[in-house]
């Protein structure tokens, strides 16, 4: 696979932040701001996933010894969660504000994680973990969709496992069927199971490996398989073509006396409270003119290439 100066790369979060608001896009990914100080919440799905790496790379090697396994998901958490700046050992008044996102949370639900998965973690061949990929966006030259496939497994047919945590709880246990029904329309998903099929012979679908955060219930997990046929993978590649290509016709009218990257006032109030750069929103009509990050802002460009290692996969002209 060749690069040049010229590409321009796409992941899930870039498309998703235009989605859900251009004018949003603008701030995170052109002008490369970011409110400072990161919620409990990523914090804690980054720390999961950390668990998740040690978990499954140490499972067989440590098939008779589920205690240690344990250990080694707790450290990967904690090495995740520490680098965040969070406590290891919150006190009283931390655990408090941390609220059910907090490490001992995390252990009880990785030790039932081990006992859930067992049998899985011992019968499946992990092909790779934390596996980037870039695909080209047909008939687009030059532009490439990328991601990161948490684990690749061979169960019988070769899949990818996306972990996920969410607070999506139902009285009478388990998930939300709202939560569970999301994802087979995901676009991430549609997009892992899209270049995880072009990397993997006869990868045919993804697992949602989802846990859910409770304060009380710590042993709900669920696997929601998805796999769609062709004709929805291809009316996903374009409308991921259409979306691109509003970014693209945005940046270029950049300077003009056109309005780009416009406000969607509907995403002002989110599900999980304010957009970040609602403060912004409300206080300026183009941040464009401003010198810099506002107060509460810091300058941090999101590099899907460079996060993702890309450049080990990929050749340069």
């Amino acid at each position: 696979m060749k690069i040049s100066p010229t590409s321009r790369f796409y992941d899930n979060t870039m498309l998703s932040t235009y989605k859900e608001c251009p004018r949003k896009f603008l701030l995170r990914h052109i002008l490369g701001w970011r409110s400072t100080g990161t919620s409990n919440a990523l914090i804690f799905g980054l720390s999961w996933h950390s668990a998740m790496d040690a978990i499954w790379i140490n499972a067989k090697q440590l098939a008779n010894d589920r205690k240690e396994l344990l250990h080694q998901g707790l450290l990967g958490f904690l090495a995740t969660w520490t680098e965040q700046g969070m406590p290891a050992q919150p006190d009283i008044e931390q655990l408090e504000h941390l609220g059910l996102r907090n490490p001992m949370t995390a252990q009880d639900m990785l030790k039932n994680y081990i006992d859930t998965r067992w049998s899985i973690l011992q019968e499946a061949e992990l092909l790779a973990v934390e596996q980037p990929f870039a695909v080209p966006v047909p008939q687009m030259a030059g532009t490439w969709y990328i991601g990161r496939l948490d684990k690749v497994i061979k169960l019988n047919e070769t899949l990818t496992v996306e972990h996920k945590t969410t607070t999506e709880y139902k009285k009478d246990g388990g998930f939300k069927s709202s939560y569970v029904e999301s994802w087979y329309s995901d676009s991430q998903v549609k997009g892992y199971q899209f270049g995880g099929g072009l990397f993997f012979p006869n990868h045919s679908q993804v697992w949602v490996d989802a846990a859910l955060v409770h304060k009380t219930v710590h042993n709900a997990f669920r696997f929601i398989p998805v796999a769609h046929q062709m004709p929805l993978l291809e009316e996903w590649i374009g409308d991921t073509k259409e979306w691109i290509g509003r970014i693209e016709i945005d940046k270029n009218l950049m300077g003009t006396k056109h309005r780009v990257f416009p406000k969607n006032e509907s995403s002002c109030m989110g599900k999980y409270g304010p957009c970040t750069f609602l403060n912004i929103c409300r206080t300026t009509p183009d941040p464009m003119k401003l010198d810099g990050p506002p107060e509460g802002y810091i300058e941090e460009f999101w590099r899907p290439f460079d996060l993702l290692n890309l450049d080990k996969i990929m050749d340069k002209d």
